[in-house]
């Protein structure tokens, strides 16, 4: 199927508008071309033509940076011959698991075919067309759960795994410095003893220095994990922390990764109402130790982190916007005796020193994504956005589908929406207050 060339166009003007301060046309979404059942559809109460995107004549890249050239002590293993994941075909419709978007453009996203999530594509054209890029992974039954880290429009990294299954036989992390066109083999990983190694985060925080965290097992409230880092763009990777060398973070589920630079870096997490409090761990020496952090209670429950209060709560959607500026997600789940139902509170928690303080507000529930400090969104079926950093949401819409969101700017965003039978491509121009369909389709 070819990209819709009126598609683009409006995108462009929609960008013009917004440098203009005015507000984007609301959308009526487009009816596919194959017949799908209406769960999926956006809501969209406006009868407006749909807003479209348009391409331009060059396509907006980072220039690819240099790692280090492979050395005879870091060359990476050959691959094993056998068969390896096969890219989709030209005309098919894949299924997206995680979008990350670079501009109103140019994008990434993993995904496959009828819920898998072993391929990586990308777009040039606001999510319309896209290339499958996978990286030449050999099939096993260890390697069929692709995590990614993108970094820019032509920088990233990838590793396979799956759970529960055998170790991976060809454990490496895969870099690309041209959009996917060629891929380059890290050094196997040293995942010796070890049953199993699913991968849960994969961070960078330049060309150089990346983090990998995998999952290893559970048992007595522990989720047992082993961290690596590369200092080198990901030619090789060194076991900082595993079950047999704590480094203070085997206990609690791990929900999140976040490094500022090559030796800070913030783990949160959920204990389920096992430990009080939260769980968010700190590091400052690049991995090797983690100090637990004590967030304060929210003011308007100040007992809530209290040992003896009945509650379960978590962290996770870390986001720092510089060295001092950023933004954390709590949720706790609380158990009243009265009441056979538990009740939920959501808190954001905001940060103007590095983390040394913490200031709390409430948010309406879901994923919170954030642009800048100031503009968000907390994401469920409710959309609320707010432009005073969480002091005020407003609701913008309500849908009757899930989603994996993904927001570059207050206006532009995209979601992989799904049912439980049904999976769509949505896109707005508007904050989320209107979505219209995108028909993604493998382009050659």
């Amino acid at each position: 199927m070819r990209p819709k060339l009126g598609l683009l166009l409006i995108l462009l003007l929609a960008v013009l508008l917004t440098g203009c301060n005015q507000s984007p046309v609301a959308s009526q979404p487009a009816q596919p071309t194959v017949t799908q059942l209406p769960l999926p559809t956006p809501v969209n109460p406006t009868d407006t033509p749909q807003p479209v995107f348009t391409p331009t004549e060059t396509l907006p890249t980072t220039a690819p940076v240099d790692v280090p050239a492979p050395t005879a002590t870091n060359a990476p293993p050959p691959i094993p011959v056998g068969p390896i994941l096969e890219r989709l075909p030209a005309g098919t419709e894949p299924f997206f698991t995680q979008l990350h978007m670079v501009d109103p453009l140019s994008g990434w996203a993993t995904g496959g075919l009828d819920g898998s999530t072993d391929h990586i594509f990308i777009t040039r054209d606001g999510g319309t067309g896209w290339s499958d890029v996978t990286p030449p992974q050999p099939v096993d039954s260890g390697a069929q759960d692709v995590t990614a880290f993108f970094l820019d429009a032509s920088t990233a990294w990838a590793t396979f795994s799956s759970l529960p299954a055998p170790l991976p036989s060809y454990p490496v992390v895969w870099h690309t410095s041209d959009a996917g066109q060629t891929w380059q083999p890290s050094q196997l990983l040293d995942l010796s003893g070890l049953e199993q190694s699913y991968v849960t985060d994969l961070y960078f925080v330049d060309m150089q220095n990346g983090w990998l965290l995998t999952h290893v097992g559970v048992g007595m409230s522990h989720d047992y994990v082993t961290l690596f880092r590369t200092s080198d763009g990901g030619l090789t990777w060194t076991r900082l922390l595993d079950p047999y060398n704590d480094g203070q973070i085997q206990i609690c589920q791990k929900t999140g990764l976040f490094f500022l630079d090559s030796q800070v870096g913030w783990l949160t997490g959920d204990c389920g109402g096992v430990m009080a409090g939260v769980f968010l761990t700190r590091t400052e020496d690049g991995g090797l130790t983690w100090t637990y952090v004590e967030l304060p209670a929210p003011a308007e429950n100040p007992l809530l982190f209290d040992v003896n209060t009945p509650a379960a709560c978590g962290s996770d959607d870390l986001r720092f916007f510089d060295s001092q500026t950023g933004l954390l997600g709590v949720h706790c789940t609380l158990y009243d005796s009265s009441s056979s139902e538990p009740t939920f509170a959501d808190y954001l928690y905001t940060t103007l020193d590095g983390g040394a303080t913490w200031s709390s507000t409430s948010h309406p529930g879901g994923a919170l994504a954030f642009v800048t400090p100031l503009n968000g969104w907390a994401l469920s079926h409710d959309i609320y956005q707010t432009a005073d950093g969480g002091l005020t949401w407003n609701l913008v819409n309500d849908v009757h589908w899930d989603a994996r969101f993904d927001f570059i700017s207050p206006e532009f965003g995209w979601a992989a929406s799904y049912t439980e039978t049904e999976h769509a491509l949505v896109a707005t121009t508007d904050g989320g207050a209107h979505w219209f369909m995108l028909e993604p389709v493998i382009v050659p």
